[in-house]
């Protein structure tokens, strides 16, 4: 198995969702991802979020982590699509509900552009961030007002 480093040209890049919204790679650092993927519903509101406390959000709920998978790759430069998995235990609080102990996952296609020298330029993704809340919130809602405890997501 051989493995690569990804290299991004920051004054070029631009991550684009579902729809169409372009975001500069000092938009993603600015804001953080989870930001600008999960749009305001009853369960989150990423205009009351910051890139610190969304983060600490999503951390707690997968103290063991929200591992990506590459899924399979479709076409090769300089248009590359590929399906992807993200996934990970609901074994920590996400707000006031209960973890559930399922794993959770989000699936879906990307599209990056890439330079001749195989520079990504460009990422198109498409996924349902909908459905990824509907299972944080399936739970029972805690009844006691503790507090958070901080989590790595990368390890327990």
């Amino acid at each position: 198995m051989t493995f690569g480093a990804v290299i991004l040209i920051l004054s070029e890049y631009v991550m684009y969702k579902i729809s169409l919204q372009a975001y500069t790679a000092s938009d993603i650092v600015d804001q953080g991802t989870y930001n600008l993927f999960i749009t305001e519903t009853e369960h989150y509101n990423p205009k009351v979020e910051d890139f610190e406390s969304s983060a600490h959000l999503f951390h707690n709920a997968f103290p063991a982590g929200f591992v990506c998978s590459l899924v399979e790759v479709f076409s090769g430069p300089p248009n590359v699509s590929f399906k992807w998995r993200h996934w990970g235990t609901f074994t920590g609080r996400y707000k006031d509900f209960e973890p559930t102990g399922e794993t959770i996952e989000v699936v879906g296609m990307s599209v990056a552009r890439v330079s001749d020298d195989l520079k990504i330029e460009s990422v198109e993704h498409y996924f349902d961030t909908n459905a990824f809340l509907e299972k944080l919130t399936s739970g029972q809602k805690s009844s006691s007002g503790d507090k958070l405890e901080s989590g790595c997501p990368f390890h327990s």
